[in-house]
């Protein structure tokens, strides 16, 4: 992994601990997560910060006639509302989430001492991280600069304090969505090894088939080497197994929020499409944002767009994968004539 992915992942994680998101520490060298007392009260405090803004909701113009003006505050709500449940989920679930990290961390150190991951592997998983990370701290800081302006006309805000901590709730379903996709990717690098060395496996079945049929080989040497394939088989089976639960469970753990995402998507293309038609009153809104404002805010929202493809794809990767290990199994055993009973049952 580059020097530079490895700096990206730190500064996800030390934003995630400023922010309140997490609370957990993890030693970078194992994996191995654990709570920490000063870490825990740093969290509490921070979300009890957060809390406070609450009341502030208040003050936006719920009977508003202009539907951008609605759009917007909807997805703020939705936003604070994430906030809040990650606040909930964080501490209701901790014990799970350190048990499940854990476990993650467990199952990759034991697959990676029995089979390391190939270049092709380490370039595919530090370019995901890498595209997937870049994009999301760019959408952050682009939300950060233009909702400064947001907060302070819809929520009347004032005080320097407020206004960044108003900010750091709409940067808070990006933090989360960030954990979720690096938990989801970690889990994803082992998969795309196995079905690597799926791959490896089927065409030595293969070779073994050709040698056995042309007499290269005795039938000892071919049952010793279909023990040993069988043998890779089924430990592979068992950490393919072992990683499907981890990744329902890490699932379940965000299945709120990103329920809240998809809702925030719908109504950022409600949005993105009224706004692409001049009218009356998308005129009287822009009136009162200041040019770089205007101008940063097309920005934005393409940023937002590629961030979410990437995590769509990242979400999605888990199951194809899951799927591609079946597919590679239904595809070649239709060509390999059965070579030993084990092997085959494996």
């Amino acid at each position: 992994m580059r020097r530079s992915t490895e700096w990206m992942i730190s500064a996800c994680y030390i934003t995630s601990v400023l922010f309140g998101v997490t609370s957990l520490c993890y030693v970078e060298d194992t994996g191995e997560v654990y709570t920490k007392s000063m870490v825990t009260i740093y969290s509490a405090l921070a979300n009890i910060g957060m809390l406070v803004l609450v009341p502030h909701f208040l003050r936006f113009d719920y009977y508003s006639s202009s539907l951008p003006v609605q759009i917007n505050l909807l997805i703020f709500v939705v936003q604070g509302f994430i906030s809040l449940m990650a606040v909930v989920i964080n501490w209701s679930k901790r014990r799970v989430f350190v048990k499940t990290l854990n476990d993650l961390s467990s199952t990759r150190l034991q697959f990676m001492h029995r089979w390391p991951l190939s270049e092709k592997i380490k370039q595919k998983y530090d370019k995901t991280l890498r595209r997937k990370l870049f994009f999301g701290f760019m959408i952050m800081v682009g939300i950060m600069l233009s909702s400064i302006e947001y907060v302070q006309l819809e929520l009347k805000l004032k005080s320097f304090y407020m206004i960044a901590a108003a900010i750091v709730v709409g940067n808070i379903v990006n933090m989360v969505m960030l954990n979720y996709f690096l938990c989801i990717t970690n889990l994803n690098v082992i998969l795309w090894a196995i079905n690597e060395e799926l791959e490896k496996i089927l065409e030595t079945v293969y070779q073994l088939w050709n040698l056995r049929t042309i007499g290269h080989i005795g039938p000892g040497t071919l049952i010793t080497q279909c023990c040993k394939l069988s043998d890779d088989l089924d430990e592979l089976a068992l950490t393919q197994h072992r990683l499907h639960l981890l990744g329902n469970r890490i699932n379940r753990m965000y299945n709120i929020q990103t329920a809240c995402v998809l809702v925030m998507v719908y109504l950022n293309n409600v949005l993105a499409f009224y706004m692409c038609y001049p009218t009356k009153q998308k005129t009287q809104i822009l009136e009162e944002y200041s040019s770089w404002a205007k101008a940063i805010m097309p920005i934005v929202m393409m940023l937002h767009y590629i961030d979410l493809a990437l995590f769509i794809k990242g979400m999605t990767n888990f199951e194809e994968s899951i799927m591609a290990t079946g597919k590679l199994l239904r595809e070649r055993q239709l060509f390999y004539p059965a070579l030993d009973t084990r092997l085959e049952e494996s």
